[in-house]
């Protein structure tokens, strides 16, 4: 197994994995914090393309970026690990290269659904607690236009990656241009939405 994994394309998955649970090793002797590496990554409603479609299917906002891409990596290794199992594939090989394809979209939704019930446990924890502290009665920068009730995006800048937060106005006639400086007022915990206000100038 371990031949196989460095032979030929397969050394991109296995390179891709090293980097990943160099990260986790690195995150539990403490040298650095969870959400080190994490990025910011804007995914506001005037974002369009398979690359955001792809970050919103797999519940990025909800959950830590780096958990779910360590998730991904993980299925994307294990089913490349797999394909040496089909009779007519060579390791290495070009077709073992090409399946990596297939292999990578099953990883998508297979990352997908394992990380749905990681959702509640998250949206319950200390991290989620601390991310409450550090988002209410905060400045944020709104991401997109938030007008006649919609719901919007805005990101609190701190040190290392900005949090990215979903907003609505607390106030349906008021509305918000993106760029915008506002005020986060409450949290509504069951939708998990961030109320902002005009600042006071």
């Amino acid at each position: 197994m371990l031949k196989n994994a460095v032979t030929g394309v397969n050394i991109i998955p296995t390179a891709l994995l090293g980097v990943v649970l160099l990260y986790w090793i690195i995150v539990i002797i403490g040298a650095f914090d969870f959400d080190f590496l994490d990025v910011d990554i804007d995914i506001g409603a005037d974002n369009s393309g398979p690359f955001y479609a792809i970050l919103a299917f797999l519940n990025v906002g909800e959950l830590p970026f780096m958990l779910i891409i360590s998730i991904f990596i993980l299925n994307f290794w294990i089913i490349s690990m797999l394909i040496y199992y089909l009779p007519f594939v060579a390791v290495g090989g070009l077709l073992n290269g090409i399946l990596l394809i297939p292999a990578m979209i099953i990883s998508i939704f297979l990352t997908k659904y394992e990380t749905i019930p990681l959702k509640g446990i998250f949206k319950y924890s200390n991290m989620q607690d601390n991310k409450d502290k550090q988002v209410l009665e905060q400045l944020c920068i709104l991401m997109c236009d938030v007008k006649d009730g919609r719901l919007g995006q805005a990101k609190i800048k701190r040190d290392g990656a900005s949090i990215i937060i979903n907003v609505k106005s607390e106030y349906e006639e008021e509305s918000f241009n993106k760029d915008e400086a506002a005020f986060v007022s409450r949290k509504d915990t069951n939708k998990d939405i961030y109320y902002i206000v005009k600042l006071d100038l």
